[in-house]
């Protein structure tokens, strides 16, 4: 198992991936940090957790939306792989992981 560290709003993070799958960890974390700055022009005064839960429901928008064919010439969506029992559990995984970082972030 592999370890990156990403900087999302100027904070770094450890993250296990893979071996092998770090540079696609690092482009993933450039996206959602690109999200981030999207969302920092509007939203002046908004915490780090904050900002990663707009995101994150931003992202969960744009994707269901591909899923139900809402975005105009996008590819027709495969099957979800959360369906995956391996790939639902490594994201439950990820999802705790990152909720106890932001919980950490949030205590003083």
């Amino acid at each position: 198992m592999a370890r990156v560290e990403i900087n999302l709003n100027n904070r770094p993070y450890p993250i296990a991936c893979e071996d092998g799958q770090e540079p696609r960890v690092r482009e993933v974390a450039a996206f959602v940090q690109d999200r981030i700055r999207e969302i920092q022009g509007s939203v002046r005064s908004a915490t780090d957790t904050h900002l990663l839960v707009m995101v994150a429901l931003m992202l969960g928008d744009e994707l269901l939306d591909l899923r139900e064919g809402k975005i105009p010439g996008a590819v027709a969506a495969a099957p979800s792989p959360l369906d995956d029992p391996e790939l639902s559990s490594r994201l439950q995984k990820l999802a705790d992981r990152i909720e106890a970082i932001a919980a950490r972030v949030e205590t003083p």
